[in-house]
């Protein structure tokens, strides 16, 4: 069994009304390190059983999760009473930081690029909806929470899902649980709005709002309130995408309306479908996009954030100092040693031992033949006729006009006079030095 793992926070980098996500790493032996990122509960919710359930279920059911489109989960733990997942590091930025970033420059984005990312997403769905676990049994895995801010995209053009804390597996509801409406309004589907089941055609519902949106540069269904919001989606008026944009075709248009069908059963099917279908448009479009096209945007999004956040004040409030994150260092193992943290001051050195006297080690011939011969030192003077008291009292002070005499540093030698005898010329270097 190899030693625990330790995570070391470095910064806070999300914080929502239900958790906070911090930046951080995972220390190992011999100077191993990994970026990961810290998901925790906030504290205000560590009492409340039935989300810290659904938060357990998102590590859980991620555990199964093992795809390029899907943020992976390494490991879930508990400190000072507060639930914390360790997941991988999306470097980059997230779908809704890359519109905003568009938008403060006027700009929306290319029709190929919002197709290149649509289709990423329903890929990433499509393995989430045909998820089994070690048995080979369906997980039928609805994520019920697809929107711009859990779409992250990496520096390097890739697309991944993140946060299925509002996932729903078959096994962990009730019937009783089949009416609760989870998931940012302004992306739910129609159907779950009107009382009925959620299956995996939300999911696909949701992500034809995020290609709408992305082409449109604007919100499909926000209303001035969450109500207004809500009656938005159950109405579910669809504009035509090409109100809005003169250079999306008929063929992608066509596309959306399908995603974006009232009914589930006009809908697509399956994710797969979906995916297939804008692969083909965006093969028909001739344009030359690639995953290159994308990490542009990305990085321009990242950098604008880190600027944004270079002129914030600094928050300190959850960081290094507070008693939930510290549990952090000494997660995995009640016998584990407490990582240092940074923001305290380290504990004083123990009491040196009673002086040893090395003449007694043996190590004088070693030593010896590892050194050469003792080198030129400066002579010593001869060693006084009598030996010094074993107290040496202090002498009186010059007065302040008369000069001092130069003084020099003691030697080991001169303080260990009166216990030890004195060396001889030839001894080594070691026994000189200690007398």
């Amino acid at each position: 069994m190899s030693e625990p793992q330790r995570y070391q926070i470095i910064e806070r980098i999300a914080a929502g009304g239900m958790a906070e996500v911090y930046r951080g790493e995972s220390a190992g032996i011999e100077g191993f390190r990994k970026k990961v990122a810290i998901k925790r509960v906030l504290p205000k919710l560590s009492c409340n059983q039935e989300f810290i359930d659904m938060f357990l279920d998102e590590a859980r059911l991620c555990a199964y999760l093992n795809h390029s489109k899907c943020v992976q989960v390494f490991d879930i733990g508990q400190g000072a009473g507060s639930h914390f997942i360790v997941m991988e590091y999306v470097d980059g930025a997230d779908l809704k930081a890359v519109l905003d970033h568009l938008a403060t420059q006027n700009r929306r984005m290319n029709p190929a690029i919002a197709c290149l990312v649509s289709q990423q997403v329903c890929e990433g769905l499509a393995y989430a909806h045909d998820a089994v676990d070690h048995q080979g049994t369906p997980l039928e895995i609805v994520h019920r929470d697809i929107s711009p801010h859990n779409v992250l995209m990496t520096r390097y053009g890739e697309v991944k899902l993140v946060d299925f804390g509002l996932a729903r597996a078959s096994s962990h509801l009730t019937d009783e649980d089949e009416d609760i409406v989870k998931g940012k309004f302004g992306y739910l589907a129609p159907e779950v709005t009107r009382g009925k089941p959620a299956d995996r055609r939300v999911d696909i519902f949701a992500a034809g709002i995020l290609l709408w949106e992305m082409l449109a540069g604007r919100r499909l269904f926000q209303g001035e309130t969450d109500l207004e919001t809500f009656k938005l989606v159950q109405a579910a008026v669809i504009p035509d995408i090409r109100e809005f944009r003169s250079d999306v075709g008929p063929e992608l248009a066509q596309v959306l309306h399908k995603a974006l069908a009232s009914d589930p059963g006009h809908r697509y099917q399956t994710a797969h479908d979906f995916a297939r279908d804008l692969s083909t448009v965006f093969l028909r479009q001739g344009q030359p996009v690639t995953y290159q096209d994308l990490a542009l945007i990305v990085r321009d999004a990242a950098a604008a954030r880190a600027r944004a956040r270079r002129g914030e004040p600094q928050n300190h409030t959850g960081l290094m100092g507070d008693v939930i994150i510290d549990a952090l260092h000494e997660f995995s193992s009640p016998e584990a040693p407490k990582a240092p943290s940074p923001t305290r001051i380290p504990a004083l050195a123990p009491p040196a031992a009673d002086f040893v006297d090395p003449t007694q080690w043996g190590l004088g011939d070693v030593l010896d033949d590892l050194l050469g011969p003792d080198p030129v030192a400066e002579p010593s003077p001869p060693p006084p006729a009598k030996a010094a008291p074993a107290r040496v009292v202090p002498q009186p002070k010059p007065p302040p006009s008369a000069p001092r005499a130069p003084t020099r540093r003691p030697t080991p030698a001169a303080i260990h006079r009166t216990t030890q005898p004195p060396a001889r010329k030839d001894a080594p270097w070691w026994k000189k030095w200690w007398g």
